[in-house]
């Protein structure tokens, strides 16, 4: 190799060890620019047994395949109370992480609606999960699903976790709900033109919530315009009232072309965002902080999925752990048995 191609080429190497070392963003192939990607933990996660696909016939109960969503009580010991949403179906169940095992437990029973709510996101706050149907139109039709206009609660004991209500798979029992976001997002300025549209064509898509500070925040999946995602936030507990004051707020941050929000998860200096595709797009998925007000998010970190299975969207962000360098979370992921799970390390 002559001398000037290797000088360049040792150059150019010397470059890019050096943009690793120093986190640099990345460039994705359609020209975004991504925060640095980082690996998976080298941690095996399972169920200690399935998440469950409950049908007529109970002799053959099957695995999840639609896991979207899940919170934790910050009981002590940790992660002693957690429940998880059953997109396309009609209920949620509770779980336990022990060690790098979930531990699948009750199920409950959100809705006696003939359409199933479309759950598609939990959240934890101050005695009550919370869990929000996407209050969009049916992904797989142009038609309507007023079930989806719904979130619900299950109020809990805050120092165990324990269900103040049994939990009840075949009726509804110990469950409010309330379908006052869907006016709320109707009226809403920078979204009302997506409002009950199909996703296909921007439609308003419910994908993630957090419960923060007396606010609860609706990430959504769609609309994406141009290159911004948006986040609608309301009163937690007036959201449950008949006519106390929502005190609606909206705010929108670039994310990037076609990326809307999957999931977002409350820390203590804000929200955590998990980014991805709002439909089918080759975007990857991201982790931003947000202080939950500003129009302005920090990106983390892309994660790599490479050796996760072709086809599943992640869709679940939940925090293990956070100090002052880095956030330890949990992801999971729609179209796999049991959400399939692994863990990143994310610095700030």
């Amino acid at each position: 190799m002559p001398y000037n191609i290797t000088y360049l080429f040792h150059r150019s190497l010397t470059a890019a060890f050096a943009c690793i070392l120093l986190g640099a963003t990345i460039s994705a192939g359609h020209g975004e620019t991504l925060p640095p990607k980082i690996s998976p933990e080298a941690i095996i996660w399972k169920p200690a047994s399935i998440f469950e696909k409950k049908s007529k016939d109970e002799l053959k109960k099957q695995p999840r395949m639609n896991l979207s969503g899940a919170a934790c009580v910050p009981t002590t010991p940790k992660f002693t109370s957690c429940l998880i949403a059953n997109d396309e179906k009609k209920y949620a169940q509770f779980f336990s992480i022990e060690g790098n095992l979930l531990v699948p437990k009750d199920l409950i029973r959100l809705s006696d609606d003939d359409d199933d709510p479309d759950a598609e996101g939990a959240a934890y706050d101050d005695g009550f999960f919370y869990v929000t149907g996407s209050h969009g139109r049916g992904r797989h039709s142009d038609e309507k699903n007023l079930s989806s206009y719904t979130v619900f609660r299950i109020a809990v004991d805050p120092t165990t976790g324990i269900p103040k209500t049994r939990p009840n798979a075949e009726s509804v029992d110990g469950v409010e709900a309330s379908t006052r976001l869907r006016k709320v997002l109707k009226q809403d300025d920078d979204v009302e033109a997506y409002f009950n549209e199909p996703l296909a064509k921007g439609g308003i898509n419910i994908e993630g919530i957090a419960v923060r500070d007396g606010r609860m925040y609706f990430g959504l999946r769609g609309p994406s315009v141009k290159r911004r995602a948006y986040v609608v936030s309301v009163n937690a507990n007036a959201l449950f009232t008949r006519k106390d004051d929502l005190e609606p707020r909206t705010r929108s941050f670039e994310l990037g072309k076609d990326t809307g929000i999957r999931d977002l998860a409350a820390v203590k200096e804000g929200l955590l965002i998990l980014a991805g595709p709002t439909r089918e797009e080759d975007v990857p998925y991201t982790v931003w902080l947000w202080d939950g007000s500003s129009e302005t998010a920090t990106p983390l970190a892309t994660l790599d999925l490479s050796k996760v299975q072709q086809g599943a969207k992640a869709e679940i962000l939940l925090p293990l752990e956070e100090d002052a360098t880095s956030f330890r979370v949990l992801v999971m992921f729609d179209g796999v048995e049991n959400g399939g799970a692994i863990s990143f390390r994310i610095k700030r």
